[in-house]
């Protein structure tokens, strides 16, 4: 059943590809007709022989109708124009055959008919038809056999025997055999290499079509890439409208899902975003959505307002979806977006994604999904901090970092208690650049771990000198961030400091704070556990500031409760803040934990405090941080 259908698949291809080839034959056979009309006639204008009317009007008639079914082109079904052909040349042979017998054009005739039924007719009908077409000398053999038909002996004793006639008819059907076994052997030779050529050439068209969506668009969100994107927005961008506007789309925490969930599970997310900024603009003819690759899109949008695109970010919720619910993520899916206006922001792409990019900076420094838009001072903040950062690289290479003191007071007796240890930085160009610029920049730049070192053993340093200033009992804190206390052999690398310096571990007291992963709160368990099992102890700061304190001291046994400055402002002028303050304190006394209350300035504030079971404190009303060595 395959076979039959490929067959018939082969020869209505080539039935469809010999089509004008029938027309050329179609006009070819028009001007021979013409030609052997004008043969006819030829004796009018020689004086020799006589002239056929019959055979010029026939000829000349027969090369009308040929000509034209080759102006009507594909208006003529096939079967017609080979029928019209056939019959032509039928109706040819037996005049021919009955005005000249067998010195006529008939049988010239008849094997052009022949072959004519191979070329164009499928198999077992040409061979059927030419076998009919081949008996027609026979057929008069027999009208001369019954004489019916008879010659004049001008015309040879050979045409008023039937046995010549019966030859001749053999001769035909041997003619047919033979020649219709080559022509169809060479014709489904090539009728399979014609098929073969059109299915090459159709697997390289679709291996084109493979090629340049690898090459034109990403394959995960089947969106154009950003070489694509260019060439689209080529002619755009020569033609530009005005409140043209480029848009970059980043995806929140896709590590974090990749991490929970798998890289599948991530990918999955990323392709149906695509498929909805796709939809979105496919809806939209003045707007066109591109993946730079990872978490990143980007829009060109046109005919457009900065107040619109503002009002549309706002209502582009990604969590409306059965994938991306949060109950499903275990958080909401969030994004950020920078934009810029063109071409009042930029004027070429490489320039456009570079302002979004710097937008895209700040965008993340965010707590809300909004977008932001480039500004000029953007870029003069990036370039603050690329140099920043090249000078923080060389400063925690050379430790030219300062430690500043700031000293813990017990208020019932006003002595200093402790020390936390401050990292100050007088940068090169810039001087002093305060702690909350240095800090981020160092965290973004992966350079905590080195900068956490680098600060550690500093302090370390400084101990013996601070325990003969201050005394033997004196405990230094040392702000830890996240990820140097969740770095690999955090605790071996500290004993090995401690053991080194001969420093005692209780003169040490780490300040962790709630910014840590929450996924990673076992973890955290067990490295507080083996500090406080070696006699350093466990601050948690900031309390009060995030939303998981109380979550950590239900997981965790800390020795220190350092209460958020924002807990405090407020304290001698509200009551509602002053139960607050209270409440945290009963609480940390409950679970035997030392508060230490932060940023109190005013005596005013002190007062208060002193109503409080809180008795330590730390703040410019006692102590601003100083710089002890160095």
């Amino acid at each position: 059943m395959v076979v039959e259908k490929r067959h018939y698949v082969y020869w209505t291809k080539f039935r469809k590809d010999t089509s004008p080839l029938l027309r050329r034959f179609l006009l070819i056979a028009s001007a021979l007709f013409i030609v052997a009309a004008i043969l006819h006639i030829l004796p009018f204008f020689t004086n020799q022989g006589e002239i056929d009317y019959l055979f010029f009007f026939v000829d000349l008639g027969i090369s009308a109708v040929l000509y034209l079914e080759y102006l009507l082109k594909n208006k003529v079904p096939l079967i017609i124009r080979v029928f019209s052909l056939i019959s032509t040349a039928v109706f040819i042979s037996v005049l021919s055959f009955v005005r000249s017998g067998l010195l006529g054009t008939g049988e010239i005739s008849l094997a052009f008919i022949i072959v004519s039924f191979f070329v164009f007719l499928p198999p077992i009908l040409s061979l059927v038809s030419s076998l009919l077409i081949s008996i027609l000398p026979a057929i008069v053999g027999v009208t001369v056999y019954f004489s019916w038909i008879q010659f004049p002996e001008v015309l040879g004793i050979r045409n008023n025997s039937p046995r010549e006639w019966y030859f001749k008819s053999i001769s035909l059907i041997i003619f047919s055999i033979l020649s219709g076994f080559l022509i169809q052997r060479l014709r489904a030779k090539l009728i399979k290499n014609i098929v073969y050529l059109k299915e090459s050439r159709s697997k390289i068209l679709n291996t084109k079509k493979h090629i340049d969506k690898l090459a034109f668009y990403d394959s995960l969100t089947h969106l154009p890439n950003r070489y694509l994107f260019e060439k689209l927005i080529k002619s755009r961008i020569e033609l530009a409208k005005p409140e043209t506007f480029l848009l970059l789309i980043n995806i929140k925490g896709l590590k974090v899902i990749n991490a929970l969930h798998g890289i599948s599970f991530g990918d999955q997310i990323l392709a149906l975003i695509g498929s909805v900024l796709k939809q979105f603009t496919e809806e939209r003819p003045d707007t066109l959505v591109a993946s730079l690759g990872g978490d990143e899109f980007i829009l060109w949008i046109e005919n457009s307002t900065k107040t619109k695109i503002e009002n549309a970010i706002v209502r582009f919720d990604l969590n409306n979806n059965q994938i991306l619910t949060p109950e499903r993520l275990g958080h909401r899916l969030q994004y950020r977006v920078s934009g810029v206006q063109f071409p009042e922001d930029a004027n070429h792409l490489d320039e456009v994604i570079r302002k979004l990019s710097i937008a895209m900076n700040v965008a993340r420094e965010e707590t809300l999904t909004k977008l932001v838009w480039f500004q000029s001072g953007m870029e003069s903040k990036i370039e603050r901090e690329q140099k920043l950062k090249i000078y923080l690289e060389k400063a925690i290479n050379e430790q030219n970092f300062k430690i500043a003191y700031q000293e813990k007071v017990d208020i019932s007796n006003k002595k200093t208690i402790g020390l936390e240890a401050l990292a100050r930085w007088n940068a090169p160009e810039f001087g002093n650049v305060p702690p909350d610029e240095f800090i981020p920049i160092i965290t973004k730049s992966e350079l905590i771990v080195p900068f956490g070192k680098c600060i550690f053993e500093k302090v370390i340093s400084h101990i013996p000198k601070l325990l003969e200033s201050y005394g033997k009992q004196i405990q230094v804190s040392i702000n830890i961030s996240p990820i140097f206390f969740l770095y690999p052999n955090f605790n071996e690398y500290i004993t090995h400091c401690l053991s080194e310096n001969l420093i005692d571990p209780k003169n040490i007291i780490f300040e962790i704070t709630e910014d840590v992963f929450i996924d990673e709160i076992e973890t955290i368990q067990r490295i507080v556990s083996e500090l406080r099992s070696k006699g350093i102890s466990v601050s948690l700061d900031d309390f009060g500031k995030g939303y998981s304190s109380l979550h950590y001291m239900q997981k965790i046994q800390f020795d220190e409760l350092k209460i958020d400055k924002s807990f405090l402002d407020d304290i001698a002028n509200s009551d509602r803040n002053f139960l607050l303050l209270e409440s945290i304190c009963h609480l940390a006394d409950s679970l035997g934990l030392k508060t230490i209350a932060e940023g109190i300035e005013n005596e005013a504030q002190l007062i208060r405090l002193k109503q409080t079971s809180c008795h330590v404190v730390q703040g410019y009303l006692y102590s601003r941080p100083e710089i002890l060595f160095d």
